[in-house]
C-alpha cells in the first residue's frame, strides 16, 4: 500500500493550497515585524518542497514566496506540517535540518543571492509542546562553545493553545473552520459541540472544492451515525443542507461508510484506502479530485487503482 500522511496534515495542507487562504493564514501567523517587513500582495504558491528524503517521516511543506518591501529580493515562507502525533523537543534539529535542505535546492537551482526562508511550524496535536531553540538541546554549552550552534528562528504556532477568539479573528469564515476543526479534531466531545457553528461558518466562504473537503474530513472525524447525520442536517439552512446531504450521499454513505465497515480493524490508512477505491469504483472523478477529496496524494490514489486493476 502506498504511503499516505496524517489526514490531518493532508487536510490542512489542501486548505493552504488557496492562496487567499495561505494569505490570510500568514497574516494572523506570522508576527507584526515580519509582516512589516513582507509585501504579501506578491504572495504566490511555488512548487518547491523543502523537505529532504529524512524528514518525510516527520514533516511536510507548503512553500510560498512573496517581495519584501524594501524591494530587496524575496522571502520564502514555507509552512511546514508536523507529523508527529506528540511533542518532540529535537524538532529544531528537524527545522534546522528543513532550513539548510531548502538553501541547498537554492542553490542546486542556480540561484546566486538565496532568498530567505522564514519557517512556520504549525502543530494541533492532543499535548502541551513548547517552543524550543537549539540551544536549549545542549546542557551548559557555555559561551564559546555557543558559536558553534547554528542560531536560527521559526514561527511556532501552536493551534492547541491557541483561543478561539484569536481564530475568529482571521475573518475568513472558511479558514477558521478549519482551524477550529483541527484544533478540536482530537476531542470528539468538543467538535461535536461546534460542529453546526463550524460547518454553517464554513460552507459560507470557499468554493465548492474546499466545501467538499471540510466536510469530508468534519464527516469522518466526528462519527456520527446515519440516524444523526440526518438529524443533525434537519437544523441547517436549506442552501447548506442540500449541500451537506448531498456529499454526505455520494462520497460519505457510499464510500466510507462502506471503508469503515470493511477496514475498522485494520486502523485509519485501510478505512482511508477503501474510501478511495470505492470513490474510483462508485464516480468517474479525476485522480486529482479524488486525492483532494481523500485528502491523500495522487500516487496514492494511483496505487488504488492498480490494485483494483490488478484484481479485474
Amino acid at each position: 500500500m502506498a504511503d499516505i500522511s496524517s489526514p490531518h496534515d493532508s487536510f490542512f495542507r489542501a486548505v493552504l493550497a488557496d492562496s487567499q487562504m495561505a494569505l490570510d493564514y500568514f497574516k494572523s501567523a506570522l508576527p507584526d515585524h515580519i509582516i512589516q517587513l513582507l509585501d504579501l500582495t506578491t504572495l504566490e504558491r511555488v512548487p518547491d518542497s523543502y523537505v529532504s528524503g529524512g524528514l518525510e517521516k516527520t514533516m511536510s511543506d507548503v512553500v510560498y514566496r512573496c517581495r519584501r518591501r524594501d524591494g530587496k529580493g524575496s522571502v520564502s515562507i514555507c509552512l511546514l506540517v508536523e507529523h508527529k502525533s506528540r511533542s518532540d523537543k529535537y524538532t529544531p534539529v528537524q527545522v534546522g535540518g528543513y532550513i539548510f535542505s531548502g538553501y541547498q535546492l537554492q542553490i542546486s537551482q542556480g540561484q546566486k543571492d538565496l532568498t530567505p526562508i522564514i519557517p512556520i511550524l504549525f502543530y494541533h496535536g492532543r499535548q502541551k509542546w513548547e517552543y524550543w531553540t537549539l540551544d536549549r538541546l545542549f546542557d551548559e554549552a557555555g559561551d564559546d562553545l555557543l558559536g558553534f550552534i547554528p542560531n536560527f528562528d521559526y514561527v511556532y504556532h501552536n493551534l492547541r493553545d491557541t483561543s478561539e477568539a484569536a481564530i475568529q479573528a482571521i475573518g475568513n469564515q472558511f479558514l477558521v473552520s478549519a482551524l477550529l476543526t483541527l484544533k478540536y479534531t482530537f476531542d470528539k466531545r468538543k467538535l461535536k459541540e461546534k460542529f453546526h457553528e463550524i460547518l454553517v461558518a464554513g460552507l459560507t466562504e470557499g468554493n465548492d472544492d474546499q466545501h467538499t473537503a471540510l466536510l469530508v474530513y468534519c464527516l469522518r472525524r466526528v462519527d456520527y451515525t446515519e440516524e444523526q447525520i440526518e438529524e443533525f442536517v434537519k437544523e441547517l439552512p436549506l442552501t447548506i443542507k442540500n449541500r451537506v446531504m448531498s456529499t454526505y450521499d455520494l462520497l460519505i454513505r457510499k464510500g466510507l461508510r462502506q471503508g469503515i465497515e470493511q477496514g475498522i480493524a485494520k486502523g485509519e490508512e485501510q478505512k482511508t484506502y477503501e474510501f478511495v477505491r470505492n470513490l474510483i469504483q462508485s464516480t468517474t472523478f479525476t485522480e486529482a479530485k479524488i486525492a483532494s477529496l481523500a485528502v491523500v496524494s495522487t500516487d496514492f490514489v494511483k496505487k488504488v487503482r492498480e490494485d483494483l486493476d490488478k484484481k479485474k
